[in-house]
């Protein structure tokens, strides 16, 4: 007799990068004959990849596992990544409906004892997070754009960051373990790899090899459009071997290098590269050399200490460098780390009026430089297809066509030609300028001849400060 195909239905909270381990687990599901489902409804395997990075992902963490146990049903439920690394007992305590509890890189064991319907089964957590698995992965993208890890870990010990109590040190992957991913995502259609790790800029830690390297071997790869780098370590980046990147084939103009502050006494106490100047100095070398360089960062608001005058500093160095795209966060006390015993923390009320004045200036430094590029023609591939007259698309494409018109378009009268536009399908998707799920879209109105994974020349024609509005060339 035949036995029921099983399906397994994966909900990833976080990073990136934890998006990529839960393609590793629907893997290596794949690979005992497990489906992987998009509706959790069709599914008889559950499965909740976790995010422990700061207390508010963890309080998200909870809720949702809470929401999983409440509607289970009799599904086998899995509880894995970086929460459960950390509070597996925890979990185990506090939510008996949990089936299987598993770490980071606990890829194998998760399959196994989810498959073999082992009850309270606790996988014991494994620092080293294994690859297996990675290479031949069913995605969580459209089809034609991936993340692809290339190491895991991280050595740098920020004083806030508990990323390496979490995951450890640095590992790379070897080179020909990625290279062999990025094919194989090519053959299934991938033409954008985003490279994303810890510490990307650190990547050959343990293998003898190096970022450099790695990006020439995967610029060979016919048919691979984009390699898109991000999590690089501007401190630990020189100008140099930032341009020679930039200047490989396929290698997009666009660095994602997370700043965290430019108070030279926070950066200090962060244990981060603690001298704002180098800094602007690598920037302006950047943008002088490479104008099309399109720059992306973060900022960490309210850590101990932290005074006025840091955030004055801070404006000032945002103002000067000009990022394209900035993303903050606050900043949260984690136990094991140096700077949860740190005294001086602002109050909560001044961190997100802090926060607040930082992406206001930000606001207006992206809306100058979207501008600027109005007229311009670039490069567009279509993410993603929003009809209106589609009912599993009707409630986004609602949502979204009402934000746009409501936006702050920066170009005359851009206003009510998107509001005509917007009564039709819209197509969304990027130029070189945006991260897939990281910044902005391009908009376009969507024709017949435009799905997913399209490619086409497009003009920029209206801007707010996030987004653009394109026609075809």
């Amino acid at each position: 007799m035949n036995q029921p195909i099983r399906r397994v239905y994966v909900q990833t909270l976080g990073c990136d990068k934890n998006l990529v381990d839960s393609e590793a687990l629907l893997g290596r599901f794949a690979s005992r004959g497990v489906e992987a489902v998009h509706e959790p409804e069709s599914a008889d395997i559950w499965i909740l990849n976790t995010c422990g990075f700061i207390e508010a992902a963890r309080r998200d963490s909870d809720d949702a596992i809470a929401a999983f146990c409440a509607d289970k049903g009799d599904r086998t439920l899995v509880v894995t990544g970086c929460l459960a690394q950390e509070q597996g007992d925890v979990i185990r305590r506090n939510y008996p409906e949990v089936d299987v509890v598993g770490g980071v890189g606990e890829f194998d064991r998760v399959v196994a004892a989810a498959l073999a319907g082992f009850a309270d089964w606790l996988a014991v957590p494994a620092m080293e997070a294994r690859y297996e698995g990675l290479v031949k992965r069913p995605l969580l993208t459209p089809g034609h754009v991936a993340f692809v890890k290339i190491s895991e870990g991280c050595n740098q010990n920020c004083t806030f960051c508990r990323i390496p109590l979490i995951r450890g040190k640095l590992r790379s992957r070897p080179a020909e373990e990625v290279v062999a991913d990025v094919r194989n995502l090519v053959e299934q259609g991938v033409r954008e790899v985003q490279l994303v790790s810890q510490n990307t800029s650190d990547y050959g830690r343990g293998t003898g090899e190096d970022l450099e390297g790695l990006l020439g071997e995967l610029a060979g790869i016919d048919d691979l459009e984009r390699i898109r780098l991000l999590y690089l370590y501007a401190g630990l980046f020189p100008a140099e071997r930032a341009l020679r990147i930039l200047e490989l084939p396929r290698v997009v103009p666009y660095l994602d290098l997370p700043v965290q502050h430019a108070s030279p006494r926070l950066l200090r106490a962060m244990k981060r590269p603690g001298d704002p100047e180098k800094a602007a100095n690598f920037f302006r070398r950047l943008r002088s050399e490479r104008p099309d360089v399109v720059l992306r960062s973060t900022a960490l608001l309210g850590f101990p200490g932290e005074e006025e005058e840091d955030v004055e500093m801070l404006m000032d160095f945002l103002a000067e460098v000009e990022f394209d795209h900035l993303g903050t966060y606050r900043y949260s006390p984690e136990t094991g780390t140096p700077a949860a015993t740190m005294a001086g923390r602002p109050a909560d009320e001044e961190v997100a009026d802090r926060e607040a004045r930082v992406l206001d200036l930000q606001a207006e430094i992206s809306g100058r430089r979207m501008v600027a590029r109005l007229g311009e023609r670039h490069r567009f591939v279509v993410d993603e297809i929003l009809d209106p007259a589609d009912p599993a698309a009707r409630d986004r494409a609602t949502e979204l066509t009402g934000a746009l018109t409501e936006a702050s378009w920066l170009s005359d009268d851009h206003t009510g030609r998107f509001g005509a536009a917007a009564e039709g399908p819209l197509a969304l998707g990027r130029s070189h300028h945006f991260g897939y799920d990281l910044d902005g879209v391009v908009v376009m109105a969507a024709t017949a001849d435009l799905t997913p994974g399209t490619w086409r020349e497009v003009v920029f024609t209206g801007a707010t400060p996030w987004d653009v509005w394109a026609e075809p060339a």
